[in-house]
């Protein structure tokens, strides 16, 4: 259950600048322990006794409430450690870092309390995106059987946290193929991989390139026509109608003709 930053019954103005404070904090801090320690491993451990709750109960709903919180979890985890790659080397924070603690204090002030179906879809790209993100960049000299099991995860616990709200109550499988799915695109994509780089010709100590791999733009992609197709295949009784993904279909085809006629001059196995 998302905990709603805004006003509402029950809440008053002091306890809710309060929860913003800390979230705003949450997203400071983790950064300043990045770039103070030249080391991610300090902020993943504060994102991850942030979610004290999810074991704040008996063990026998310790799973339920992972699955539950899975999508906070991949988004926190990869903001911190795109955060550190920003900036290996640490000293002071630079245009990315910043950028990125400001992405992850907007996620966690407006976007992680929302509950609506589309804001469910929002969070969901949100985890596929960024996780995804910082998975390409941790794992390129890793193992692959690493990132195919986070991959899998990652897809799995977005996809859930989209359909948990549809009329469909049996989505298990579902979850599990779309998993699998994206396991397998980030096989392809670590055999295969092109990234963008932003900042490439204002390179100083403030603004340093980053790169963008194609990956986490395509899975975003995915997910979203996926979603779009299963949620108007539930409203028609299994039958998907055309005007439910002509609009996403259209909209991905675009951005796909972009990244390859358009950014044309990628890097190969960064």
């Amino acid at each position: 259950m998302a905990d709603y930053v805004m006003l509402r019954r029950g809440r008053n103005a002091l306890s809710t600048a309060i929860h913003v404070a800390l979230n705003i904090g949450l997203a400071v801090v983790s950064t300043a322990l990045s770039v103070v320690s030249a080391n991610w491993v300090f902020a993943v451990l504060l994102v991850l006794l942030s979610k004290w709750r999810v074991v704040a109960v008996r063990p026998r709903y310790w799973w339920l409430n992972l699955k539950a919180n899975l999508v906070d979890l991949v988004v926190g985890i990869s903001m911190v450690l795109l955060v550190y790659l920003a900036n290996p080397n640490g000293v002071s924070p630079n245009f990315w870092q910043i950028l990125l603690t400001i992405v992850y204090a907007f996620w966690l002030v407006a976007v992680k309390p929302l509950s609506s179906t589309k804001a469910t879809e929002i969070q969901a790209l949100f985890a596929i995106f960024f996780g995804t993100f910082a998975l390409s960049l941790i794992t390129a000299q890793l193992n692959p059987l690493i990132g195919v099991i986070v991959s899998f995860a990652i897809g799995y616990g977005a996809t859930r946290h989209v359909l948990i709200q549809s009329d469909d109550h049996d989505f298990t499988l579902t979850t599990f193929t779309f998993g699998l799915m994206l396991a397998e695109l980030y096989w392809i994509f670590y055999h295969w991989t092109i990234a963008y780089q932003l900042g490439r010709g204002l390179d100083s100590s403030f603004v340093t390139s980053f790169a963008i791999p194609q990956f986490p733009i395509v899975a975003a992609i995915m997910l979203f026509v996926f979603a779009r197709g299963y949620k108007s295949a539930i409203r028609h009784d299994g039958k998907i109608r055309v005007d439910d993904i002509l609009a996403p279909i259209i909209f991905s085809a675009s951005v796909m003709v972009l990244m390859i006629f358009i950014y044309s001059v990628p890097n190969f196995n960064i």
